[in-house]
């Protein structure tokens, strides 16, 4: 194998004055096999032109690096941001935290290391902002520092959704504008640029998905590095997801090990939230809706095909019964509900909950808050929190059984051959 055959070489990165940002690569032949042959870009609502190289370079190689540690490829770029450089160390750390049996191997070689000041004083704030439940969580305890709205096409919402991003654009945007919020809109090739069903055959057994695994947390926190540059924002706050008692037991790409760890010239990451329970956010929306005698859309379902939440989903499930807790008619917050929907969340729940732990965490926390919260709950739903309360919601979850537990013990060369024998 030639010295370069696992080696990727960042050749050109050029900004447009039409917000468009590309960037030239060159893959050796060992590595390439994990890229898809797209380019990758990012496409910004405003004119990038001015950010300098060492910038530009952080939204590729936050969606890049990952990638290349666990194929241990050698990356060369021309020129990178000091402080992003500096941070990239201890996020590469993190990483082999969360995944001890993954290898980190491949290293960053930078020609020239950069210090460009910031276009305008880092003094405001940007959040990641999608309509569901830990934006909106994020949103409302934030709200004073009118923080920027930053939503992302090409991560969650598939660039072959085009019908979905503009209704989720245009909501998101009157939501933003109705509480005085500027709100900034990205595309990008982020996941299609990657090969993902490789990458996912290769590394799958121990990341659970590389997007919720591995990508999403850095890969969307470095797309902003050129607006943060431009606009003059010093935090920048990814909505937490997990409970606090499996935050770091669940490995994500979204944790506190990573997020807090990346910086760049001017900006700081947080993770925001991480100490609020799921439910704990739902209160806040709760509060919200009664505070203001008003409805708040909540958009938290994906398995619909269509804008909007389906109402039958396990999240779309979870997130009505967490507002009835709270006293609220989940209508209130954009949730189709029928006669039949708390039937249909007893038949399925056993279902849901069989195979992840995390789930059960969730529904732990509905069912807590509907004792506790009992004087709120509505009359019609207090036989469906009295069927909850009599469930032993962790008897449900099947741990792994003996022959998951084998087939963790085989070496992954071994274990990566007998998949593709069996396929």
């Amino acid at each position: 194998m030639g010295k370069t055959d696992n080696q990727i070489d960042v050749l050109d990165v050029t900004a447009e004055r039409d917000g468009t940002v590309r960037y030239s690569v060159r893959y050796g032949s060992k590595v390439s096999q994990f890229f898809s042959g797209e380019p990758f870009f990012v496409q910004y609502d405003r004119d990038v032109s001015e950010v300098p190289a060492g910038i530009l370079m952080i939204p590729l190689l936050s969606n890049l690096l990952p990638v290349a540690w666990v194929a241990g490829a050698d990356v060369h770029v021309g020129q990178l941001d000091r402080r992003f450089y500096e941070s990239l160390r201890k996020v590469k750390e993190s990483f082999a935290l969360l995944y001890p049996r993954l290898k980190f191997t491949g290293d960053l070689h930078v020609r020239e290391v950069t210090d460009d000041a910031p276009a305008a004083d880092p003094v405001r704030s940007a959040a990641f902002f999608s309509g569901g439940v830990d934006s909106l969580g994020t949103f409302l305890r934030r709200k004073e520092e009118n923080p920027y709205f930053v939503t992302i096409w090409g991560g969650d919402i598939g660039l072959h959704q085009p019908h979905i991003w503009r209704e989720v654009k245009r909501h998101n945007e009157a939501f933003g504008r109705s509480n005085r919020i500027e709100s900034l809109f990205l595309k990008s090739s982020m996941r299609t640029f990657l090969n993902e069903e490789l990458i996912a055959f290769t590394y799958g057994r121990f990341t659970h998905g590389w997007w919720p695994g591995v990508q999403h947390g850095i890969g969307m926190v470095g797309l902003c590095a050129p607006l943060a540059y431009m606009l003059g924002i010093g935090n920048l706050y990814v909505p937490s997801a997990l409970p606090p008692k499996l935050a770091r037991a669940v490995p994500d790409g979204s944790n506190t090990l990573i997020n807090n760890q990346i910086r760049w010239t001017g900006t700081k990451v947080q993770l925001e939230g991480e100490e609020l329970t799921r439910q704990d956010k739902v209160g806040l929306i709760a509060d919200y809706i009664r505070s203001r005698d008003s409805d708040l859309t909540v958009r938290v379902c994906w398995s619909n095909k269509e804008y909007g939440n389906c109402g039958r989903c396990e999240k779309c499930s979870r997130t009505i019964a967490a507002l009835l807790a709270e006293g609220i008619d989940p209508r209130r917050a954009g949730f189709p509900v029928t006669p039949e929907t708390v039937e249909h969340i007893r038949q399925q729940l056993p279902k849901w909950l069989s195979s992840s732990e995390l789930r059960v965490e969730y529904w732990n926390e509905v069912r807590a808050r509907g004792m506790e919260n009992d004087a709120r709950i509505r009359e019609e739903d207090r036989a469906f929190f009295a069927w909850l309360r009599s469930r032993n919601l962790s008897s449900y979850y099947r741990k792994r059984s003996a022959k998951k537990m084998l087939l963790d013990l085989i070496p992954h060369p071994l274990f990566l051959y007998l998949k593709k024998k069996t396929m």
